[in-house]
């Protein structure tokens, strides 16, 4: 089947120009950007070999054909701004098609099991560069099999440079899990890496950027795909709302969807007005359920978060609270 053809290169390199850095939004603050630490989600990114280049920002990428129907489960799914795509249109990349675009090899530490691994990446600034981008779109969203999400802004993208894996140890998806790893994180991980970024060391939760069981990619709006938290009782957001909403957006939304079903992850079975009311009404237990959940509820699934700040515990009470009409 011949892939769907969205846009002339031309045009679509000139939409993404004059779109994806017109409308920037900082998420690189080390106060309340975006990360998870876990067992399987992974850390302890160590060395980097660059093997083959990457073209930077993407501008030279080749672009990537999408197709409308699934051929493989190793097919990545892409949705939402695609230029000349209907509204809520589904389409498919095959895994050959990404290892055509510009690839590096890098060697990670701790990464998928004990020891140091090759991978081969593709970094998501090349990425974004190859798809039919619609005008206004700032925000890649990433949706796992597990029901787990992440969000990468075009800005975060620039900025730390995370990538989509392809292969580890010579291996594609179709052959993981890879030697001393207990669980298959395919079809995709997206990873970032101290190695390649100095400053990726400094997020507070990177982990929420390294997910795993990636099957889809969604091309968004960052204020529309979550505008309800940017209008209602968020219109008019002091400094100390808006860094908690950035917590909320970066880390909390991994697992937890917002109020009107923002997007989010659908790990966490905790409706938004639940811990909104929380928030509100016994703010001390809400801070120590983040800091500590299983020491208030030992069957707690949520990890724990002591690394947070008194102002980011804070921010993110304030922001959450009011979910809640007073």
């Amino acid at each position: 089947m011949f892939p769907v053809q969205m846009l002339s290169r031309l045009g679509a390199l000139a939409r993404r120009f004059a779109s994806r850095w017109s409308q920037r939004r900082r998420c690189s603050d080390s106060r309340v950007a975006p990360v998870r630490y876990s067992a399987n989600r992974r850390v302890g990114v160590l060395s980097l070999v660059l093997l083959l280049p990457s073209l930077g920002l993407g501008a030279n990428a080749p672009e990537l054909p999408l197709y409308a129907d699934r051929a493989s489960d190793l097919d990545l799914a892409v949705t939402g701004l695609l230029a000349g795509a209907d509204p809520g249109a589904r389409r498919y990349a095959r895994w050959s098609d990404l290892a055509r675009l510009p690839k590096t090899k890098l060697r990670l530490a701790g990464e998928f099991g004990p020891g140091e691994q090759e991978v081969t990446v593709v970094f998501l600034s090349d990425l974004w560069a190859a798809l039919p981008v619609q005008g206004g779109a700032d925000t890649l969203l990433a949706t796992c099999s597990d029901g787990y999400a992440a969000v990468y802004l075009t800005t975060f993208i620039r900025d730390y440079r995370p990538f989509l894996v392809l292969e580890i140890n010579g291996q594609g998806p179709e052959k993981w899990p890879p030697a001393g790893l207990r669980f298959n994180p395919g079809p995709y991980v997206l990873s970032v890496a101290a190695s390649v970024v100095p400053s990726v060391a400094e997020l507070i939760d990177a982990g929420h950027k390294r997910p795993w069981g990636v099957t889809t990619l969604e091309i968004a709006r960052l204020e529309s795909r979550f505008g309800a938290l940017f209008g209602g009782p968020w219109a008019r957001a002091g400094e100390v709302v808006r860094q908690g909403r950035e917590l909320w957006i970066h880390s909390c939304a991994s697992c937890h969807r917002g109020p009107a079903e923002v997007f989010g992850g659908t790990k966490s079975d905790r409706p938004f007005a639940l811990l909104a009311a929380q928030a509100r009404g016994a703010p001390d237990y809400f801070r120590r359920y983040i800091i500590d959940p299983k020491g208030l509820v030992p069957t707690a699934k949520m990890e724990a978060h002591p690394h947070y700040t008194e102002a980011q515990l804070d921010a993110l009470t304030a922001f959450v609270a009011l979910g809640v009409a007073p």
